[in-house]
């Protein structure tokens, strides 16, 4: 480096097409996120997992999932399957031309899940989903309000049921409130 130059100079940025990886860690330690999101052109694709210790409320468990979201932060796709010490299920929920989710389960049944116009998924225990709603919303750069009807997936037990969620950020953060 030459004298001219400031250490920051010589970091670049991170290219909007690089892959990036988060990991995010519950205040009380019990509950560990980690997800790797590639870009791949219009959308990106993102592999995550959620890995919960057993907790007075529920048993331990883990959460893999998949998604494919869109340019407008939109996901197209979740596939998502739990494992705990008793059992593992899968469920793959795809947003079809029209905009309507479709829902595999584990006994191959395909049925429609969620209303007109819901376009968000949001997984309990999941910082990765609440983020990606939040962006897209835009609420990450400007404080504001937005209810949002989401589909909401229960973390143990792939329940899917539509919900509506509140969603507002200050200078500081976003705040999720169901």
């Amino acid at each position: 480096m030459n004298a001219s130059q400031s250490p920051s100079s010589q970091v670049e940025a991170p290219r909007a097409s690089a892959p990036r990886m988060y990991t995010w860690i519950s205040e009380t330690g019990r509950v560990i996120e980690q997800v790797r999101i590639v870009p791949k052109g219009d959308f990106s694709r993102a592999h995550g997992r959620i890995v919960s210790a057993a907790h007075p409320e529920h048993q331990a468990f883990t959460l893999e999932y998949q998604v494919e979201l869109g340019s407008d932060l939109a996901p197209c796709r979740v596939q998502l399957t739990v494992s705990t010490e008793e059992y593992e299920r899968t469920i793959d929920l795809v947003r079809d031309d029209e905009g309507s989710w479709l829902l595999d389960d584990p006994s191959d049944t395909r049925s429609r899940v969620g209303g007109a116009g819901v376009v968000d998924v949001d997984v309990t225990y999941s910082v990765f989903f609440a983020s990606v709603i939040s962006r897209r919303l835009g609420l990450h750069s400007q404080p504001g309000s937005v209810e949002e009807r989401v589909l909401r997936v229960d973390s143990l037990t792939l329940d899917v049921s539509e919900d509506t969620v509140t969603f507002s950020s200050d200078d500081e953060k976003v705040h999720g409130i169901t």
